[in-house]
């Protein structure tokens, strides 16, 4: 994809808003014209109280004068006064309105942003995000929605002072075009000095948001991993390698910094130096006045301030922009890798599911599958074994639909998995694997797992089909026992089991269970085994196991050997044929 400008990255990030936007352009131009005409208005009053005899003869202030006959009111002090405090209050008004329009368009932008991240994030196809980053999808759904938002922030800032520094420039014009013709110049000046500081900060705004995945990715892998890091003791190396992103992240925030701080260092002295150079130019002229003077160096001021508070807003947006870049460019490569849900045929289960001439490869030049064919009948418990490598757990992502075949069809009651949306499928195949995910939540919430249908008896009911619901029970909490994160309170048999009552307790037309007793005591497993020797018939059970003692009692065993079914019967069938793979590791 080809990298958007940054006026292109604005309109796509933040076009939903044009309208917000436009008002707060709006609000901005409104509360410079207000302060603009009252600091206008200063240079009459200021002859009131002074008792000069000298008129105005600005436009702003004949205007003003006009707009006061034009009503029938005398054009006295108190009520010039009035007038200016008027329109402060006016100003003050907008400015709150202003403030309210931008907060608003920055909470919404974070919160619609973030939940669309999330639904891009979670709706892309298991083969795109096996091979993304932890850290870096966390980074990218956190840190860099909440940078663009600070972007959106610095682009407010931009209006509201460009749109400043345009009323003061008009009303500048209005009482000393020579004087805002030289500010005019050298405000331009400065701003092409500055144009490095713009790029540089960009570049380093770049590097930055580099480095901060590199380390989100860092943390979160420590993290997961605290136990095997100080179960090895190299905490100190690991603490060594994370401090080196630290110092990176800590010099470029300092070079950041550096390159503001020098940004904004220039306006005050030039502004000082071009109001000696005004005074000299102007002092001898006949229509030098020190009250418009006066006026004219505080809207000098003003201008400068509004050209300082700009810059710093454009290299702010220069630092930002990466990030804005990189949110674009994460919701396009997850759009492109959306895991497709097509399909409107129901899921009817009745007589069997199977794989006919099935082949997969997760890189398209080894292939993990070869020409598999097998069938699961409805009811029926069938047991797939073989040595570790040989693509078992490839036949269950296969089954979940998390992988496409590269040849061959998924067919349910003969008709083709594809015809079934995905939502509809995964919602009748409950799924227990090794590695179990448990939420830092309760029990009772781990088990109903998002599925808000099921009521407080399908919970306790799956718990007793897990065989976990005494020692539940047993709990001080109950069911409202806290699991811990990743389930670090509960044991990995109980875990599991916990695991089993989440898929059971969706009553699924297929259970899969992928090695979920391999790294279980005896105890756990044999809990495990008679809940599943409880469902024979119920539920079509397929069990993925790497120890023939696993799947003893299934109806059918299929034996696994570098991608192919080399060897299937039933386990008497197979105890027979002292040559199978089955017998072999029965006598192991």
């Amino acid at each position: 994809m080809k990298t958007p400008n940054a006026l292109a990255v604005l309109w796509r990030v933040f076009g939903r808003y044009r309208w917000h936007i436009t008002a707060l352009v709006a609000f901005g131009f409104l509360s410079a014209i207000l302060e603009g005409i009252g600091i206008n208005a200063v240079i009459p009053l200021v002859s009131f109280f002074t008792g000069s005899s000298n008129a105005a003869t600005d436009f702003i202030s004949i205007t003003i004068q006009g707009l006061f006959s034009f009503f029938s009111l005398p054009f006295k002090f108190r009520y010039l006064l009035g007038f200016i405090l008027s329109l402060f209050i006016l100003r003050a008004i907008s400015v709150v309105v202003f403030g309210c329009i931008r907060g608003w368009i920055s909470a919404d932008f974070l919160g619609k942003e973030s939940e669309e991240m999330l639904r891009h994030t979670l709706l892309s196809s298991w083969s795109f995000s096996l091979k993304q980053k932890i850290g870096t999808i966390h980074n990218t759904v956190v840190r860099d929605i909440q940078q663009s938002g600070a972007l959106l922030s610095s682009v407010a800032q931009i209006v509201q002072s460009f749109s400043g520094f345009c009323m003061y420039l008009l009303v500048a014009v209005n009482i000393s075009p020579t004087m805002t013709l030289y500010t005019l110049g050298g405000g331009a000046v400065l701003l092409i000095l500055l144009r490095p500081f713009l790029r540089r900060g960009q570049h380093i705004g770049e590097q930055a948001a580099v480095v901060e995945k590199q380390f989100a990715q860092f943390l979160s892998e420590h993290i997961i991993g605290m136990k095997s890091i100080k179960a090895s003791g190299v905490e100190r190396a690991a603490i060594s390698d994370g401090s080196a992103h630290i110092r990176m992240l800590r010099y470029l925030s300092i070079r950041q910094s550096l390159v503001r701080s020098a940004s904004g260092s220039f306006f005050q002295p030039i502004s000082i130096v071009l109001v000696v150079v005004l005074y000299v130019l102007t002092y001898q002229t006949p229509e030098f006045s020190i009250i418009s003077f006066a006026a004219s160096l505080y809207l000098i001021q003003k201008m400068f301030t509004y050209l300082e508070s700009g810059q710093n807003a454009l290299q702010t947006t220069s630092e930002l922009m990466p990030y804005a870049r990189n949110v674009l460019a994460s919701k396009h490569t997850l759009d492109t890798h959306r895991e497709s849900s097509l399909g409107n045929e129901p899921f009817i289960f009745t007589k069997e599911l199977s794989f006919k001439d099935v082949s997969f490869s997760y890189d398209e030049r080894k292939l993990i599958l070869k020409d598999i064919d097998f069938s699961i009948r409805k009811g029926e418990t069938v047991g797939l074994i073989g040595p570790s490598g040989s693509g078992k757990t490839s036949v269950a992502d296969l089954l979940l639909r998390l992988f496409k075949p590269n040849k061959g069809s998924i067919f349910l009651d003969e008709v083709s998995s594809e015809s079934i949306a995905l939502s509809v499928w995964r919602t009748h195949i409950g799924y227990v694997s090794q590695d179990v995910f448990l939420l830092n939540s309760t029990i009772e919430e781990n088990i109903r797992f998002y599925n808000k249908e099921l009521t407080t008896e399908n919970i306790e009911n799956a718990a007793k089909q897990a065989n976990i619901y005494d020692f539940i029970m047993g709990l001080p909490g109950g069911f409202k026992t806290i699991t811990g994160d990743r389930g670090v309170m509960l044991s990995g048999g109980q875990r599991q089991r916990i695991a089993l009552a989440r898929a059971l307790a969706g009553n699924p037309a297929l259970l899969i269970l992928d090695e979920a007793t391999s790294a279980l005591d005896h105890e756990s497993e044999k809990l495990i085994h008679e809940s599943i020797q409880a469902l024979h018939g119920k539920v079509t059970v397929f069990i993925i196991a790497h120890r023939p003692s696993t799947v003893a009692e299934a109806n059918t065993i299929l034996v696994l050997d570098h991608g192919s079914i080399v060897e299937r019967g039933t386990p008497q069938e197979l105890l027979k044929d002292h040559a199978s793979y089955f017998y072999k590791m029965q006598r192991v």
